[in-house]
Order: structure tokens, then C-alpha cells, then sequence
């Protein structure tokens, strides 16, 4: 065996350096220093006898030979892990770790999530929300179910719903604007949730036929959709949300969906996993139970 295998850790340290062009990183990765992770690199490059990183600004950005090096050590550290996983798979009974985003959890996940502790008892799980996408193949996260249109190319990725975007508001607003005019939508807050172009209040406004001058319509750019739920179950206006998400809510008279327009296909929700999970049959049975509720949502 390669007496190289002996600095098994320095090649450590370049691997996670590599990937996120910082020692900083890498050592809150690895559970060490920066000035360690910084030695071990050093030492590898003096032993192997090439440059492997140069700084630039505030990053440390791998050399030609470094990022190739990093290339072929990231698919040999994926391989152990996979050899490693394949003999300790998990059983079904155990924890299991979601992240999802604040409108999610709040809006389908937690007000069903007794159902599944029916259904498999032995199955722990438990909810993180947050807003970015969590390094499922390093962290501690198991499961995340993801907003937005786009393609994640190192998990296993399947689309959990496209749904239209609906007009939402709380029944207080009622009390205080005749909606059963759209004319007056003029005297609420349109809550803007930054959807992508094509997709949001102007386009929404132009499917009901309402042709407002711009200084008459009150804005209140938010930068998500958590943020807009948020807003809008305070009583502080309307915004565009999911008709799947929103369903349980407007059936307990929680949200109120006033217009029958919608603009289709606006929101996706995608269900991400590391397919090399020692947790796979976990997963598996929460992902089959959540894809049978969306479907029973959307119904």
C-alpha cells in the first residue's frame, strides 16, 4: 500500500479545502484548527512536492493540481463512506432528521406529523426549519424537503409538488376590505415573496383582468415565502402561497383564498436525500407517507 495512505488526514484537509476554497471551513468540517488544517497542507505539499493552494482575497483557491487531486480524492472518500454504509444500514426504528423550510413545517408537515407518529411509532422525527439547502452527506441532517426550481446534482432528488400560486389572506382582513371586488384590492398590502419573473403579483393582476397605475398599489417586498406567511397570518395583507400548502389552513378558516385566479405551476417543493444514507429504509418510509399526503392535499 502507498506510503502516501500515511497522511491520510493532511488529504483530508485538502479535500474539504478544496470544496469550499477556505481552511476556515474546512476545519469547522473536520473538527479541527485552521492553523492545523494550514500544517497538514503544507506537509502534504512538501511531501508530494507540488503547490496545491494559492491565496486569493479571503479564499484559498486550489491549484491546478490540487483541484485535481481533490477530484479523485473526493470520489475515494465517497467510495469508503459508501463500502462503510452498505455493512451499517440502520434499521427502520430510530431518529430521523428533516429540514425544510419555515412555511412547510408550518403549513403541512408539523399540523400532519401526528398521523406518521401513528402510523410508524418507532420512527422519531424531528423537524429543523431553516432556509438553506444543509449538507445532508456531512451533517446531520437526514431529509430535505426543498423550495424552489432548481437541480441538485450530488443527492437524490425527486419533485415532492408544482402547485399554482393562489391569493391568501387572513379572515381579519375581510372585516376591514370587500374582496368580493377585486377593485379594491387597491386598499390592501400585496405581500411580495421575490418569486422569479413570471410569477408574481404583476402577473396575477394581469389573469384577473385588474389593470392598476402603479402608485396606487401597496407593496410589501419580503424576501421569502416564510416571511410573507408570516405577514399575512398577522392580518398585514394578501400574498401568493401554495394551493396544496395553504389547503388545511383555509379548510380551518385560518387563511381565506378570496379569488379563483391562479398562476400555474409557480412553486415547486423538491424531497432531497443522500441515497448513500445509513438511514436509506428510514427514508424511505417517511418519503412514501409524505408523498401520500401531498397527493391526498392536492386532492
Amino acid at each position: 500500500m502507498s506510503k502516501v495512505l500515511s497522511h491520510l488526514v493532511a488529504l483530508r484537509c485538502v479535500e474539504a479545502a478544496a470544496r469550499h476554497q477556505s481552511y476556515s471551513r474546512a476545519a469547522d468540517e473536520l473538527h479541527v484548527t485552521q492553523a492545523a488544517v494550514s500544517q497538514q497542507i503544507r506537509q502534504i505539499e512538501e511531501v508530494l512536492g507540488v503547490k496545491l493552494f494559492v491565496r486569493r482575497g479571503r479564499s484559498m483557491q486550489p491549484t491546478t493540481k490540487g483541484r485535481q487531486l481533490a477530484g479523485q480524492l473526493s470520489k475515494g472518500f465517497r467510495a469508503i463512506v459508501d463500502g462503510v454504509h452498505q455493512i451499517q444500514s440502520e434499521p427502520v426504528p430510530g431518529t430521523l432528521n428533516i429540514t425544510t423550510t419555515q412555511s412547510m413545517a408550518t403549513m403541512l408537515l408539523m399540523p400532519n406529523l401526528w398521523k406518521f407518529r401513528q402510523q410508524h411509532p418507532e420512527i422519531d422525527v424531528r423537524v429543523a426549519a431553516s432556509s438553506g439547502l444543509e449538507d445532508l452527506r456531512h451533517g446531520d441532517m437526514d431529509v430535505a424537503i426543498r423550495f424552489g426550481f432548481f437541480e441538485q446534482s450530488e443527492l437524490h432528488q425527486t419533485i415532492l409538488f408544482e402547485d399554482p400560486l393562489v391569493a391568501l389572506c387572513s379572515p381579519q382582513l375581510l372585516e376591514h376590505v370587500d374582496l368580493t371586488d377585486p377593485e379594491n384590492l387597491k386598499e390592501c398590502w400585496l405581500v411580495d415573496a421575490n418569486y422569479r419573473p413570471g410569477f408574481g403579483w404583476p402577473d396575477w393582476l394581469k389573469l384577473a383582468g385588474l389593470d392598476f397605475p402603479a402608485g396606487e398599489i401597496k407593496w410589501l417586498q419580503v424576501s421569502n415565502l416564510d416571511v410573507a406567511l408570516s405577514a399575512v397570518m398577522s392580518g398585514h395583507g394578501i400574498f401568493l402561497g401554495s394551493h396544496i400548502l395553504s389547503k388545511q389552513f383555509i379548510e380551518a378558516g385560518t387563511l381565506v383564498k378570496p379569488f379563483p385566479h391562479r398562476i400555474e405551476n409557480g412553486i415547486r417543493y423538491s424531497f432531497l436525500y443522500d441515497e448513500s444514507s445509513p438511514r436509506l429504509k428510514r427514508i424511505q418510509v417517511f418519503r412514501d407517507w409524505l408523498f401520500a399526503l401531498v397527493k391526498e392535499a392536492g386532492g
